[in-house]
């Protein structure tokens, strides 16, 4: 039925420095990655699509098959694949093309990682398989028109989870062909859905969410997702735009669902201040990804304002808010806040034999794009503020605010099984989730029905109704924000923002204006180093946790020491800071000092 998972702190990065990726050299076989026989492949695909399908069907027709067989995901898989691939027609040149663009997506750092009790992947026919399997064997197995059904909803789920990585191809032989290649990547999907009976759902109709959706699933490595955002920026301007909104919506998206979670497993409300501390502590990556994204629509808002272009003006603004509405006081009001709490320091800072400390090219750019998102959102907030009255939730109707899943090839798997029942709605697609526009009634109770489904106790289905409130308290927060933006003339009103001192060496009366000013709090520093953690000045924290959380961007500042590793953690960031205090800190080493200048660039007083 869907897990809600808790955004990406399932992460698990590597525990050592990384490559920017502008250092990291080219994954190897890349460029035996032929895009035009893939594309052919798929077409090809299509053609002997009722072959294909005959095949699909047969498989599931596997009501007398041991349960081990029903649920063996490999099995399923390398069978499912070979319905494909053994066809007659398929060359041996063809043949050789199976498994390439998935190893091609995971060199370039995008291998699922392996979370027990949850698949986390791109959509997965041969997982669906196995949930179907799974809901039959608690009601009844179906006759073939039930089954012939469902294999054609594989058989889509297939070549969508091809195009998926395919789209990830585009650049390979170069930007100036890369909006070409994805054109022919719309062509596929159109002949897919051409080709598709009319009781199945048209999952994603637009190429470019592909690329975002091949970015869904949790991984091990950071630097991959800047990579494409780097590369998207090569594309026209037309599909870097679409590229860039489908990502702030589903980043948005599957940021409320996180909160979402978190509210109900903890019982507490959205004001919550340990809600506000996890969200803002475990979501680097993601505000980081939001901030890349934000930048070019705000610059397409500005420009459609300006140009009284209402149409484009609205579309865009509703992607902007749906962007910012995880934490609107953060991404409105609290800027400088905002820039500590994007920063991830392994990838962002690099250190110099001789100690010197800079931004790594990707740090450079974010730090660049740090500042014109800010000088951006000052000047379009009064704009965005008067729009955002057209995308209050009404009850009754479906607004993006309340939609509830984890990773977004979650949403494809919601409509995918429940093409299982034969009453399924097939005129709503991936698009349709995050668009505020049009059949609201209509898409509430398409959205309302994922979860209902003959094997699902009615108790757990409600748990994800359309939680209406919490759609409606999601857009208070975004309306408040917007409000207290514009009330000082477009300025920060959020309150003073404290700074954190630095003093040299363990000299804590080093600077006489710091004289008065509170030490940092021994509750916000980590160490795995016990002579440290003995003298009283970090709190413990294990070594293999420690390094885990450095991985995740969850530490301002972090270093090595002979015993362990020191880090001192971004609650400070809202606990402090955002209260307005000011803070010393002392005995950084000069490198740590330096990462740390660079990580909140407007927070250390000079």
């Amino acid at each position: 039925m869907g897990i809600i998972v808790i955004g990406r702190s399932f992460r698990h990065m590597t525990l050592h420095p990384l490559l920017a990726p502008e250092e990291r050299p080219a994954a190897p076989g890349l460029d035996q990655v032929p895009f035009q026989a893939h594309v052919e492949l798929l077409q090809s695909f299509l053609v002997q699509r009722d072959a294909i399908v005959e095949r699909i069907q047969a498989m599931l027709n596997a009501q007398r098959k041991p349960t081990q067989y029903l649920q063996d995901g490999p099995l399923l898989s390398r069978h499912f694949e070979d319905g494909f691939f053994t066809l007659t027609g398929v060359t041996h040149g063809q043949s050789r093309l199976r498994g390439q663009l998935e190893e091609a997506h995971w060199s370039n750092g995008f291998r699922p990682r392996e979370i027990p009790g949850l698949h986390n992947g791109l959509v997965d026919p041969a997982e669906m398989m196995i949930r179907g399997f799974h809901l039959w064997q608690q009601t009844r197995w179906p006759g073939r028109n039930g089954r012939v059904r469902y294999a054609h909803t594989l058989f889509n789920l297939y070549v969508i989870r091809c195009l998926e990585l395919l789209s990830m191809r585009v650049w390979d032989a170069g930007s100036s062909s890369a909006s070409a290649r994805l054109s022919q990547v719309q062509d596929v999907l159109d002949h897919l859905w051409k080709t598709s009976p009319p009781d199945q759902p048209a999952f994603v109709r637009d190429a470019r969410w592909l690329i975002q959706l091949a970015q869904s699933p949790a991984t091990d490595e950071l630097g991959a997702y800047f990579d494409v955002a780097k590369k998207i920026t090569e594309l026209s301007e037309e599909d870097r735009l679409a590229v860039h909104k489908a990502g702030v919506r589903m980043a948005g998206g599957h940021l409320r669902s996180q909160i979402r979670y978190y509210c109900m497993n903890k019982a507490v409300s959205l004001h919550d201040k340990s809600l506000v501390l996890s969200t803002r502590n475990s979501n680097a990556l993601d505000f980081a990804l939001l901030i890349q994204d934000l930048v070019p629509l705000l610059a397409a808002y500005e420009t459609a304002c300006n140009d009284d272009d209402g149409d484009t003006r609205l579309a865009v603004a509703g992607a902007i808010l749906q962007g910012v509405s995880p934490d609107p006081e953060l991404f409105l009001n609290r800027i400088d806040l905002l820039a500590a709490y994007s920063m991830i320091e392994h990838l962002f800072i690099t250190t110099a034999p001789d100690g010197h400390v800079a931004y790594t090219p990707i740090g450079q750019r974010h730090a660049q794009l740090l500042q014109e998102y800010e000088a951006r959102i000052a000047r379009v907030s009064k704009p965005l503020f008067d729009d955002s009255p057209h995308f209050r939730p009404v009850a009754g109707t479906y607004s993006p605010l309340g939609v509830l899943y984890g990773f977004s090839s979650d949403l494809i798997e919601h409509m995918a099984l429940k093409t299982l029942q034969p009453d399924a709605v097939t005129r709503f697609g991936l698009e349709d989730v995050f668009d505020e526009r049009g059949a609201h009634a209509d898409k509430l109770a398409w959205v309302s029905g994922w979860r209902k489904l003959p094997h699902v106790a009615p108790e757990v289905a409600r748990l994800f109704d359309y939680p209406q409130q919490f759609a409606e308290e999601i857009f208070e927060r975004i309306e408040r924000a917007l409000r207290e933006r514009v009330a000082d003339g477009g300025t920060n009103t959020a309150g003073p923002t404290g700074r954190i001192f630095i003093l040299p060496g363990d000299d804590r009366q080093a600077d006489a204006k710091a004289t008065m000013i509170s030490e940092l709090p021994v509750r916000y520093c980590r160490s795995s180093d016990m002579q440290i953690v003995a003298a009283q000045k970090a709190a413990f924290y294990d070594e293999t946790q420690l390094l885990s959380d450095r991985g995740e961007g969850k530490f301002l500042v972090s270093y090595k020491t002979p015993g362990g590793w020191v880090a001192i953690t971004k609650d400070v960031l809202t606990d402090v800071l955002g209260a307005g205090h000011d803070v010393k800190i002392a005995g950084l080493p000069a490198a740590a000092a330096g990462s740390l200048t660079l990580i909140c660039p407007n927070l250390v007083a000079h």
